[in-house]
């Protein structure tokens, strides 16, 4: 009997290319439901070109929606990408103005000594030890140690390199710690998903120019909760890859994943049974 694995003609990443329908359908039928005769004369132009039938002007309503969906979906990716800076540049900030050297040396003259104790004094003192202290640096350090034994055998078991006897070179951590691991498909899929909200909102918006129709109580909270939505889930996961001891965690749970497969397969191959391909001969069957 021969079987057919129709999941192997399938790119394994298809869907993350579908998910601009979900903003070009949005958009698309918003507008058609509002102003049913400009989606009229729209199909009444289309059958000019070419007298499509209706699974051919279907086939031809999908496309468009994926096409223009893909724009919207390409700009949730730009406003992701700046939130993520936003959110960089804010800690950055923190640390070049509070945190650092010139401003410690003036908060050293203006305390003078004795200590002065007013308000303003003891408010710039929390704020400045707040920011020199990278209070998540030294709570990410037990994390990566973990991580380094993690690694060590995960370079053992798979890619046949013992490192656990051998002092790491400066750097060399810093090159693992980027490479080893298998991407979770959690945090894929909420970034996808962060970026379809986004694209929906935006998708939103722009109908509320095309068609001004749209201008009324409901469409417009809903435009508003797609994009906020999006947007407090990308400020969440900017925290999360930006953050030391979050990050960490998340390469930690990435290396350890790849050795549990790692270690599956191992045990698949010793507990598969070898096939014979040597004849056995029945003594009795031959006395006969």
């Amino acid at each position: 009997m021969i079987k057919i694995d129709v999941s192997k003609a399938i790119p394994q990443r298809l869907w993350t290319y579908l998910l601009g329908l979900i903003p070009g359908l949005l958009f698309e039928l918003s507008i058609a439901i509002a102003d049913p005769q400009l989606a009229h004369s729209m199909i009444d132009r289309a059958r000019q070109i070419y007298p499509f039938r209706p699974y051919s002007l279907l086939v031809l309503f999908m496309a468009s929606c994926l096409v223009i969906g893909q724009v919207f979906f390409l700009s949730s990716w730009f406003v992701d990408m700046l939130i993520g800076l936003s959110y960089g540049f804010k800690r950055q900030l923190v640390r070049i103005t509070f945190g650092s050297w010139w401003l410690y040396r003036l908060f050293a003259k203006i305390q003078r000594f004795p200590p002065r104790r007013s308000i303003f004094v003891r408010s710039l003192s929390w704020i400045i030890f707040r920011a020199r202290l990278d209070r998540p640096s030294l709570q990410a350090r037990p994390v990566l140690r973990c991580w380094r034994l993690a690694a060590e055998q995960l370079l053992k078991r798979r890619y046949g390199i013992d490192r656990s006897k051998h002092h790491w070179p400066e750097g060399e951590s810093e090159v693992w710690y980027m490479v080893l691991g298998k991407p979770s498909a959690t945090f894929q899929e909420a970034l996808m998903t962060t970026r379809t909200f986004i694209g929906c909102g935006l998708a939103g918006f722009s109908a509320l120019y095309v068609s001004p129709a749209l201008r009324d109580r409901y469409f417009i909270p809903l435009c508003v909760v797609f994009t906020f939505a999006g947007c407090y889930q990308s400020f969440d996961l900017a925290k999360w890859r930006q953050h030391p001891v979050r990050n960490s965690i998340a390469h930690l749970r990435s290396v350890l994943s790849e050795l549990s497969e790692t270690q599956t397969a191992a045990k698949k191959e010793e507990s598969s049974p070898t096939e014979r391909t040597d004849l056995e001969i029945d003594p009795s069957a031959e006395a006969e």
